[in-house]
């Protein structure tokens, strides 16, 4: 179990190459750490580092996706603010997935005091391991989708994608009029604050002040909705739609994973090949020996690819029916949070205004006096 917490953004560096960083808090009960609680100070590159690591250490999951790169405006409170929201929710997430808990780089990430030197070290350890070869897989090996459940799911993201770009659009139109009746509401206050100083009965300059005062509860109100909105429903469709990326590089990884079993058949092809061409050539026992071996080796490589592809093929199925229980589960929390979020501040306004009117200054029959 992990419970983890970004937080504490600070802008450190000269104007040039100024950046932040956060604070990674980590409780946890995995016992593969050294410590139950520890913190570490990661800026974003070093979540890049993360989320790439984890996808070629993990092919076929899908990975939960960090916020994209933003160069304008990445120093302002509001988008920081979003951002390690964004963050704190993605890495968060990483960490109680059961096929990534368990990750080292994840481990590494979370723990290390010298990160970015541990990093280097593991650059030297990745040349010559997995992420090495899952990156180099030869590009030869052209591939034909046989299994129509990949074509159905990819035409569904398509879909879900397109449905996720509208509602960003949506959310963003209601975010300029958020901040447009916003405005409305300051002019309309400052404008009762001056009525309420002109030459007038006192009960009427009461009754304009007070009004005043509840249009500017008004306001931050509607401030303090547009910013929830970016915390609860806003943020979730941003996620999901960087979501769709990650379902995409999971089913990329089984592609790249066909290719490995592709290039390790032409690998089998090639040394029985050699193999005959030896033994027809009357060599030596010593290099017909050989030759076997390498066919053994070779063809034991080709069913570990195989295996391989078959495993990720299913991993991908499952991830995605993951993907899709996870989604009901966040859209339908961050709706309903967004929903009683505005239900709530509408009827705080409601009833300043009712205990407003209630009294005999606010009434209709003191402003007709």
């Amino acid at each position: 179990m992990y419970i983890i917490t970004v937080g504490d953004p600070q802008k450190i560096g000269d104007p040039i190459s100024a950046h932040i960083i956060y604070t990674v808090h980590t409780k946890t009960t995995n016992q593969n750490y050294k410590k139950s609680q520890f913190s570490v100070l990661r800026r974003y590159s070093d979540f890049v580092w993360l989320y790439d690591t984890l996808c070629a250490n993990n092919p076929g999951v899908i990975v939960p996706p960090i916020p994209e790169k933003n160069s304008l405006g990445r120093f302002q409170d509001a988008f920081v603010e979003a951002r390690r929201l964004a963050l704190n929710k993605c890495l968060q997430k990483m960490a109680n997935h059961p096929g990534l808990c368990n990750d080292r780089d994840l481990q590494l990430f979370l723990e290390s005091d010298n990160f970015a030197l541990d990093i280097k070290h593991r650059r030297g350890d990745e040349n010559t391991g997995l992420l090495s070869m899952f990156s180099t897989t030869i590009a030869s090996s052209k591939f034909y989708e046989t299994d129509e459940w990949f074509d159905t799911k990819k035409v569904y993201l398509d879909g879900l994608e397109s449905q996720l770009k509208g509602l960003v659009r949506s959310m963003e139109a209601v975010a300029k009029q958020r901040a447009e009746f916003s405005v409305a509401l300051a002019e309309l206050a400052d404008t009762m604050e001056a009525l309420s100083a002109a030459d007038i009965s006192k009960q009427l300059s009461t009754t304009f002040s007070k009004l005043a005062t509840l249009q500017r509860k008004a306001k931050l109100l509607q401030d303090d909705q547009a910013q929830q909105d970016v915390v609860t429903f806003a943020g979730t469709v941003e996620e999901y739609g960087r979501m769709i990326g990650s379902v995409r590089m999971a089913f990329a990884s089984r592609v790249k994973c066909y290719g490995q079993w592709q290039n390790a058949e032409s690998e089998v092809r090639r040394v029985k090949a050699n193999h005959e061409k030896a033994r027809k050539q009357s060599k030596t026992p010593e290099r017909l020996h050989y030759h076997m071996q390498e066919v053994a080796d070779a063809e034991r490589k080709a069913l570990h690819t195989k295996s391989e592809f078959e495993r990720v093929t299913k991993l991908v199925k499952i991830e995605l029916h993951r993907f899709d229980m996870e989604r009901v589960e966040d859209f339908k929390g961050s709706l309903e949070a967004f929903l009683m979020g505005m239900i709530g501040r509408q009827k705080e306004v409601g009833d300043s205004l009712l205990s407003a009117l209630s009294r005999r200054s606010c009434s209709f029959i003191d402003l007709s006096s």
